[in-house]
């Protein structure tokens, strides 16, 4: 069956509604709503980045860690595993709902654009190219 561009999937569907019953403290209801998204997907690392988060908020860390380890090995490029696993496995960790990376948001990346610049003796260093935007990167 076609979809319209517009129209949305229920995997992605599962997921925003998965994300909306966790932060309404409703982890059983997630997890239906994320076994939904793996009948599509079994190998999605949303999916896994979210049971972690159901893990954390039940304080279990080691699960928490499995699961965003799993979502790493699924896509090693999804950052809110990344950073999910590097907050729990860090020395000096404590729980913090703020801190919680839900991959509910766009992150924008900053391209710093670089070139060689050759002094007298041969010796490259690179520089960075000035862009108009106000970024902290």
């Amino acid at each position: 069956m076609l979809r319209s561009i517009n129209e949305e999937s229920s995997f992605e569907n599962n997921i925003k509604e998965a994300i909306n019953a966790i932060k309404s403290n409703e982890y059983d209801l997630a997890r239906k709503y994320l076994y939904a998204g793996m009948i599509e997907n079994d190998h999605s690392a949303e999916v896994y980045n979210l049971l972690g988060i159901i893990s954390e908020y039940k304080r279990d860390e080691s699960m928490a860690c499995t699961y965003y380890r799993a979502a790493y090995v699924f896509d090693p490029t999804y950052k809110p595993a990344d950073k999910n696993l590097e907050r729990v496995t860090s020395f000096f960790y404590i729980f913090n709902k703020t801190s919680i990376d839900y991959g509910d948001t766009i992150e924008e990346e900053c391209e710093k654009s670089c070139f060689a610049e050759y002094s007298g003796m041969q010796i490259g260093n690179l520089k960075n190219i000035q862009v108009d935007r106000k970024s902290a990167c």
